[in-house]
């Protein structure tokens, strides 16, 4: 048996790939970028396989490298517990995250077993609201949003974008058709924030205008969606939140009616808490769950800085 590759060279493969940059991970492990890409080396040289695929300064991980970071993850966590005393395995660590009950429920929810399984000693405490609230200090607190706000003090991370689609029911489309500017302006849901476009959303120049909108107006995304599964209306609709609804057929999607959205999700926490280690946790925790993009829709590179305008 060939003598199994160091600690150090698992560990660099591990921020790696859960950090999806060499260069971040080297400023994590405290390593040069050069370290870093010779240890991932000596570990593809043990595998006898490309755990990356490089483009210029991005990397990907392989199915290799994907496979090999999930049977990592178990016994890299259970080595550093063993390592830790019981003390300090066993303390609560409190964490609040402040969100949108649209993202919680659609998003946050379903993935939050395995943020617990790989840290059990993180004590969650997720409050919902509309308003973006001021991160208190000295508490270990993030908040998961979405669109604009002030970044005043804060740290960000860009998790990722989505598309607007038109939606309502399969009945819906059978009795108003598909043609929105022959839809009647009382069936249009609206949101407070987020206006019908004036013209048929999709590709071409030649796209008809669109009734005013004057259907029910809501200030949450995800009431307007249950109103267009109650057969209320059509709706101008976050795509990745009505994911489940597209899939159980309660919700059709009219092909080619979409458009790419100026708004993003981020996550925020104060600045001088950047380094906190449950903070530090959950982030690295959900960049990791953010490149999967919000359901099927192309996410944009997690853990960038704002675009060139100012949020908020």
């Amino acid at each position: 048996m060939k003598p199994l590759p160091t600690l150090t060279c698992l560990q660099a493969f591990e921020a790696a790939a859960r950090l999806g940059s060499f260069t971040a991970a080297a400023r994590e492990r405290h390593l040069s970028h050069s370290a870093i890409s010779r240890h991932i080396q000596t570990l593809e040289h043990w595998c006898d396989a490309p755990l990356f695929a490089r483009e210029g300064p991005r990397i990907a991980l392989t199915p290799a490298g994907h496979a090999l970071a999930q049977r990592l993850a178990d016994p890299l966590h259970s080595l550093y517990q063993a390592l830790c005393s019981p003390q300090e395995v066993l303390a609560v660590q409190p964490l609040k995250v402040f969100t949108l009950s649209s993202i919680a429920g659609s998003w946050l929810l379903p993935r939050l077993a395995a943020f617990q399984q790989r840290h059990p000693a993180v004590e969650l405490s997720i409050e919902t609201g509309h308003e973006m609230i001021n991160l208190p200090p000295h508490q270990p607190t993030v908040a998961l949003r979405y669109g604009t706000f002030s970044r005043a003090g804060l740290a960000t991370d860009l998790l990722f974008s989505e598309r607007f689609s038109v939606a309502a029911t399969p009945a819906w489309f059978e009795q108003y058709g598909t043609q929105p500017e022959h839809w009647p302006a009382p069936q249009m849901l609206r949101h407070q924030s987020t206006p019908w476009p004036s013209h048929a959303p999709g590709p071409g120049r030649q796209r008809p205008a669109l009734p005013l909108a004057s259907g029910i107006e809501f200030n949450d995304m995800m009431l307007l969606i249950e109103a267009a599964t109650q057969g209320l209306g059509v709706g101008w609709m976050r795509t990745g939140l009505a994911q489940s609804y597209f899939r159980s057929g309660q919700l059709r999607r009219l092909e080619g009616f979409s458009a790419d959205n100026d708004k993003f999700y981020w996550l925020a926490y104060r600045s001088e808490l950047a380094s906190h280690p449950t903070i530090a946790a959950f982030r690295d925790w959900l960049l990791q769950e953010a490149r999967g993009g919000f359901g099927t829709e192309q996410p944009a590179e997690p853990g960038q800085t704002a675009p060139a305008r100012n949020p908020g």
